[in-house]
């Protein structure tokens, strides 16, 4: 292969290079304090401090719910130590404490519940090898108490990390190996998912040359094969290979030259908006296979998402009715028109239906929105029509919109089968303008809920819309309807991107 001479750096942007030092100096061992940078050891002892501080928190409550103020605490405080000691180290054995699942959320709060459930298994064990007697209501006492107390405390932790990771703070130095157009890609990744705390610093591709820009801010740092060494010269935390270029053995000898730096190698391939439970990885002769399964709605799972759809929505109208009535008749008093707005939306497989909302805006809104197309604040082309200020909402409308009572009616809608609670959103029926893949959103019923409610409402854009709903599709499980469920409510009562 012939080498081209690399073309000099652009003036008005400088390379990034590392003093010549950082590449003198020795690897560090595998395993030392020198492979992890400081907010990582930082972040281990103040995460296991804290830890420790709720598993002995949830021993005295629990101590005290079976127990009161009983005197005879001695044997309990040692049973109390014994039981946060095998917590701590369930803990850690199951992987609560590794930097990659730091603020991940659903991973962090997988390992807690495992640690927790393998706590409960030791503890019983051990209780029967040595004849121990403990209350059951201790017991019954501290287990969940601590599981919700370290769930309670993991989540402040992550919001503390995600606020520091925003700010430029605590993130992982990347340098992405591939191609340019595969670079790009894992940038725009991680600039969507800024919480992640993954920093791309530099590329070393087979398709551009040192000195050149990829995307600003992510100079070229050199070729594939120096993936090893231009990531000592930036002091990178991790090598992502994202792209052909390096191939099997490539990778192979990369691993070997990273073994000992405590830089990390991540594979990143070529699959997108897949859920980590559709993967699964099969090695055969040393080769890992990523097989994806089907998306799982089924004919059995889509009974099943239909019954608790029918449950919980006649629920939820029960609680709901003296809300509907007092919206209707405020409604009423405050402007003229009827109470609810209709309009068509697109259903499951592209049927029409008429969709009932409280109406939140005057009665001539839709004669005046040509005259206001000038303020739309998205970009989708006319798809998304929002306005943060729209002077068409009455002072009612706003109320009701920031709190999204004027969804509430489309609670109907899942009780008669043309909605889900939980769904892509349901648009207007404009057909022409859902083509390619913002098609496949339709193979399910619409929702009152969906992860672009959760993820910013209003302020997202028609793009990162689709991305939500295509993902949704794609990957879902009851366990992420509860978990969308779960987070509107929070999403509501703190009104993020409703206008």
């Amino acid at each position: 292969m012939t080498q081209t001479r690399p073309r000099p750096a652009d003036p008005a942007q400088p390379r990034a290079t590392a003093p010549a030092e950082v590449i003198a100096h020795p690897a560090p061992v595998a395993g030392s304090l020198e492979c992890q940078p400081l907010w990582a050891a930082q972040y281990r002892i103040s995460l296991v401090t804290l830890d420790f501080c709720a598993i002995v928190a949830a021993t005295v409550l629990g101590y005290l719910v079976r127990f009161g103020d009983s005197q005879n605490s001695a044997p309990y405080l040692a049973i109390g130590f014994v039981i946060a000691t095998g917590w701590m180290a369930t803990l850690q054995w199951a992987g609560g404490y590794e930097i990659r699942h730091l603020a991940t959320g659903p991973e962090e709060a997988k390992r807690i519940l495992r640690a927790t459930g393998m706590t409960v298994g030791v503890l019983a064990v051990i209780c029967y090898a040595t004849q121990t007697l403990v209350a059951r209501g201790y017991v019954v006492g501290v287990i969940p108490i601590g599981a919700a107390l370290l769930l309670i405390e993991r989540a402040a932790v992550r919001k503390f990390v995600v606020r520091q990771r925003e700010n430029g703070e605590w993130t992982n130095r990347i340098v992405a190996v591939g191609t340019a157009d595969s670079v790009r890609h894992l940038l725009s990744v991680t600039l969507r998912a800024k919480g992640a705390g993954l920093q791309i610093v530099g590329a070393c591709v087979e398709d551009a040359l040192p000195g050149d820009y990829v995307a600003p801010g992510v100079p070229v740092l050199g070729g594939v094969l120096e993936a090893a060494e231009q990531s000592a010269a930036v002091n990178a935390d991790v090598v992502a290979v994202t792209g052909s270029g390096l191939g099997p053995v490539g990778v192979r000898e990369l691993g070997w030259k990273l073994e000992g730096t405590g830089r990390g190698l991540v594979m990143a391939p070529a699959l997108t908006e897949i859920a980590g439970t559709r993967m699964h990885i099969s090695p055969v002769e040393g080769l890992p296979l990523v097989w994806l399964e089907q998306p799982q709605l089924n004919r059995g799972n889509r009974l099943l998402k239909r019954s608790l759809d029918l449950a919980f929505a006649a629920l939820f109208l029960l609680i709901a009715s003296p809300l509907l009535l007092v919206t209707a008749v405020a409604i009423r008093a405050t402007s003229r028109g009827p109470v609810f707005f209709r309009q068509r939306r697109l259903g499951v497989n592209g049927a029409e239906f008429s969709i009932l909302k409280f109406r939140s805006m005057y009665a001539d809104a839709e004669q005046r929105r040509i005259d206001l197309l000038a303020m739309n604040e998205q970009d989708g082309g006319g798809v998304l029509f929002k306005i943060r200020r729209d002077p068409r909402i009455t002072p009612v409308g706003r109320w009701i919109r920031k709190f999204s009572i004027d969804e509430l009616p489309q609670l109907f809608h899942v009780l008669s089968g043309t909605m889900s609670l939980v769904g892509p959103r349901p648009l207007a029926a404009i057909d022409s303008d859902y083509t390619g893949a913002a098609r496949r959103r339709l193979l399910v019923r619409p929702g009152i809920t969906g992860l672009w409610q959760i993820s910013g409402r209003s302020e997202l854009s028609w793009d990162d819309a689709v991305r939500l709903d295509l993902y949704y599709v794609e990957n879902w499980s009851l366990g992420l309807d509860i978990s969308i469920l779960a987070r509107t409510a929070l999403a509501v009562v703190g009104s993020k991107g409703a206008y």
